[in-house]
């Protein structure tokens, strides 16, 4: 391990084998973090370790691999509580939100390593970075995890198997041996007048355009300024300009084309694209009943001095009747984490 970092030794508490099930899946690319989003994703793979039988299970139908962690009596994961539960949830296990916008399986014991290690580290934590599964596997074993192109499914495949094979290393560890990295504080503030007030907020770990008197619109990289061109083609029949000026200004973030009806979203107030979406896959995206838009939204937030978060809104399918829609918007700044969720536009539930 790099003798210049500094480390946490946290001792596992975990020895339980009988019924234990190691798993980890892989969905669609995410730009959205909030719950209701994750609860979305569509899965793509999954792979279980079983010590029942000491094999190592992979899946493409995500109903056969609830049915094998429905079996568990313990299910070991890396964040499986801020992630891989949330996905599971619309194909047949049975979860329950807990604190810290996380949840668990009903009946069954979750051991969710990432979290634990937050957990018993020492009081000062809350300072202190989450690990992500690469750093501490580069602190055990001086080894980083594959890099993988997400458009192979071969690769996806092999990439869940070997975070599979890595958390069940770490499970089966006496002491994690976790990297400490503290979570900046820094903040810089950068204006421009000519264009209002515009800045962008350094904090370490990334940067937040700000506009309006701190106002927060959008997570960027540090080139993303009003000093490009105010039209691009449409990135989808490259035969309209779109023009940018509603977008930069963060009045909007989506531009429909008028040549070809699609749509195209950018992160607000820059010219960074989220994605494009055909008016046929646009069209395809919307509510049965009041044919809205299911398309979501997402912004990091500054904080306003407490940390980064952000703010999602969007709306989403009715899982009580399937028939209509529902609006929601998740906010987790730091110090005004709320969740708001609107009624079914069909039950009204």
């Amino acid at each position: 391990m790099p003798k210049t970092m500094t480390y946490d030794n946290i001792k596992n508490p975990w020895k339980m084998r009988d019924g234990v099930v190691i798993f980890d899946i892989e969905t669609e690319f995410v730009l959205d973090w909030s719950i209701e989003a994750k609860k979305e994703l569509k899965f793509r793979c999954g792979v279980a370790f079983s010590y029942e039988d000491g094999g190592y299970h992979k899946f493409t139908d995500p109903k056969e691999l609830v049915e094998l962690l429905k079996k568990a009596k313990a299910l070991v994961t890396y964040n499986g509580e801020g992630f891989d539960f949330f996905v599971l949830e619309k194909y047949g296990l049975d979860v329950e939100e807990t604190a810290g916008k996380k949840c668990s399986p009903k009946g069954i014991r979750s051991f969710d390593i990432m979290h634990k290690i937050q957990e018993l580290r020492p009081a000062d934590s809350f300072e202190k970075k989450f690990p992500s599964m690469d750093e501490i596997i580069y602190s055990h074993y001086g080894i980083h995890k594959t890099k993988y192109d997400a458009d192979v499914p071969e690769e996806v495949r092999e990439h869940c198997l070997e975070d599979v094979e890595f958390t069940k290393r770490l499970y089966e560890e006496e002491m994690w041996i976790v990297p400490v990295k503290k979570r900046a504080k820094r903040r810089i503030l950068e204006t421009d007048y000519d264009n209002d007030l515009y800045g962008e907020v350094d904090y370490g770990e990334g940067t937040t355009q700000i506009v309006d008197f701190g106002i927060p619109i959008a997570v960027t990289e540090t080139d993303y300024f009003f000093d490009g061109p105010d039209t691009i083609p449409c990135p989808l029949c490259g035969q309209e300009t779109l023009f940018l000026y509603t977008v930069l200004k963060a009045r909007e973030d989506t531009l429909t084309c008028s040549e070809c009806g699609g749509i195209t979203k950018f992160h607000a107030g820059t010219r960074s694209i989220q994605f494009s979406m055909t008016k046929e896959e646009n069209e395809s995206k919307v509510c049965p009943n009041c044919n809205k838009s299911l398309i979501s939204n997402r912004y990091d937030h500054h904080g306003y001095g407490a940390g980064p978060g952000y703010i999602s809104s969007g709306s989403s399918i009715c899982k009580n009747c399937g028939k209509g829609c529902y609006e929601w918007e998740d906010d987790d700044t730091p110090g005004f984490r709320d969740y708001w969720k609107g009624k079914c536009c069909f039950c009204g539930k």
